[in-house]
């Protein structure tokens, strides 16, 4: 189970991020925040990126992040040139925390390109879920565990077509009037102080049944 801090359960308003980096009504803003590392298949999605320009949706990519440990975004980025479409690509870097949300905001669909075959995406419960979701974004996840767990909130994907189905629902869905409510409640449990609430009502009664 993933938890948030409490500020992400407030919304805010992506149209001046949007604004800066140029991007229009019409454009359809892929994002991924997080750390761009081994454990992703970035590869599949930015094949389905260059599939969708190509097919002629007003695509933009807003990447978010960068490496920890290993040279996989220098990969990611050669992959970008390779398919041809650092003109729709927007990389940020890593972004303080609590600017997160803003611009999650600025997205329409966000993207968690977990590579199932790694052990440590597979069992991973991205933040990224919630941090999304709190926003309104629509999401498409690779299936790990955790978002197969909540595959009625989300689109699951499994290819480069999926992706494109993704791109193509979060495109119709823009601009629509959303409901909320039932995602808040499940973010609404999620954040760090239930989280430390839930771990001290455990202790305690570990602790008592000691006695």
């Amino acid at each position: 189970m993933v938890y948030q801090n409490i500020f992400l359960l407030n919304q805010y308003d992506g149209r001046l991020l949007r604004e800066k980096f140029g991007y229009g009504e019409e454009d359809l803003v892929v994002g991924y925040i997080g750390s761009i590392e081994y454990w992703l298949d970035m590869l599949t999605l930015i094949k389905a990126l260059s599939r969708a320009y190509r097919q002629g949706i007003n695509v933009r990519f807003l990447l978010i992040g960068g490496r920890l440990q290993t040279a996989y975004s220098e990969k990611v980025m050669s992959w970008i040139k390779h398919y041809e479409i650092e003109n729709i690509v927007n990389y940020v870097g890593f972004v303080e925390y609590e600017k997160a949300p803003y611009y999650i905001a600025a997205m329409d669909l966000g993207v968690i390109p977990f590579d199932v075959r790694n052990p440590t995406a597979y069992y991973a419960a991205p933040n990224k879920l919630w941090e999304y979701l709190s926003q309104g974004v629509n999401v498409a996840s690779t299936p790990i565990p955790e978002s197969l767990a909540y595959k009625h909130l989300i689109d699951i994907v499994w290819s480069e077509e999926d992706y494109l189905t993704a791109m193509r629902n979060a495109g119709r869905k823009t601009g629509e009037e959303k409901d909320y409510r039932k995602i808040r409640r499940y973010i609404e449990v999620r954040t760090w102080n239930k989280s430390a609430e839930r771990f001290k009502e455990i202790i305690s009664n570990l602790v008592i049944h000691e006695r």
